[in-house]
């Protein structure tokens, strides 16, 4: 297996009109998207591809991209296939259950030489993401780059505008068969939570990094999911939802779901030689953390809205 680097990152774009009308009344226009890069390759055969993976969250994105990776490393190159490659199915795959049953705004997208190859979703994403791959694509893959060359279509267009661009990396892999590293960043409820692990390889079993990439998803969504559960179980508490609302169903299911992520990267442990640093996330900590955060919150909110007038403070005790 050839090295394998990706990279995810957390992305909004800011469309100002660098000659805004006074008289109108319209914002700017702002585009998010998580964005992975996944090269592909092998070793010994000269099958290369590329793709870029856009998704409304970043478990979604690292997942999908995970799927095709272990597409590619079983079968193959994946734009030669005949019949062509079942990128419905691929989907589907890594958003049946939690995801498909409560999210109304998933949606992703993959692009290979910046063109759209698959896109589905309950909701749409912003058309300007597939600008800025058009344009990343004629700039030779100087992602900077791809801002200048989109302002300047718009100017073609008759159109000036200024675009600002927020980018955080959420994880890096870099795999070979021998050995594998990943970092993730992502935001906690009081600072962002930031670890790494190392995988290393044991005899007769090479890395393979669907493997790494699939735990990664599992953190990710891992760790999105602990702070989801943690702020409805501090609602719940304090009796700003019900404790059969559909919230609180959601907050059960995604108990469920954390189950299975646990195990998952359990099984990806007991694949590989895998160090922390620094520890391995817990996710029945971070719930804990996030209900005492909510708590925090919640207070100073109810607090203010008792001084205010808005509710009857002697129906809360805080």
């Amino acid at each position: 297996m050839a090295e394998f680097n990706a990279t995810l990152l957390r992305e909004k774009f800011v469309i100002k009109d660098a000659m805004p009308d006074p008289d109108s009344h319209t914002g700017p226009v702002i585009a998010l998207s998580n964005r992975l890069t996944l090269p592909l390759k092998h070793d010994m055969r000269a099958e290369a591809e590329e793709f870029i993976i856009r998704a409304q969250n970043m478990h979604t994105c690292v997942r999908l991209g995970a799927k095709i990776a272990q597409d590619f490393q079983d079968f193959g190159p994946i734009l030669a296939r005949n019949p062509g490659y079942d990128w419905q199915g691929a989907y589907d795959a890594t958003t049946r259950g939690y995801e498909s049953k409560f999210n109304p705004n998933l949606w992703a997208a993959v692009y290979h030489k910046g063109r759209v190859i698959f896109e589905s979703g309950p909701a749409e994403r912003h058309p300007f993401l597939d600008i800025i791959e058009q344009c990343d694509a004629r700039g030779n893959n100087d992602y900077e780059k791809a801002l200048r060359v989109a302002e300047d279509a718009f100017k073609s267009a008759g159109r000036f505008v200024h675009i600002e661009h927020d980018a955080n990396v959420a994880m890096l892999v870099n795999a070979t068969e021998d050995e594998a590293k990943s970092g993730i960043i992502v935001r906690g409820p009081n600072r962002p939570t930031t670890f790494s692990f190392t995988a290393k390889r044991y005899p007769g079993r090479k890395i393979r990094p669907s493997s790494c990439l699939s735990a990664c998803a599992s953190f990710l969504e891992g760790i999105q999911l602990a702070f989801q559960v943690g702020m409805i179980n501090q609602k719940i508490r304090y009796e700003l939802i019900s404790a059969s609302s559909i919230e609180a169903h959601r907050a059960e299911d995604a108990i469920q779901k954390l189950v299975k992520l646990n195990s998952a990267i359990n099984q990806f442990d007991g694949l590989y030689d895998v160090r922390y640093r620094p520890d391995r996330p817990d996710f029945k900590a971070l719930i804990e953390e996030t209900e005492e955060f909510a708590r925090k919150v919640l207070t100073a909110e109810i607090e203010h809205k008792i001084q205010s007038g808005e509710i009857d403070g002697k129906e809360w005790v805080l």
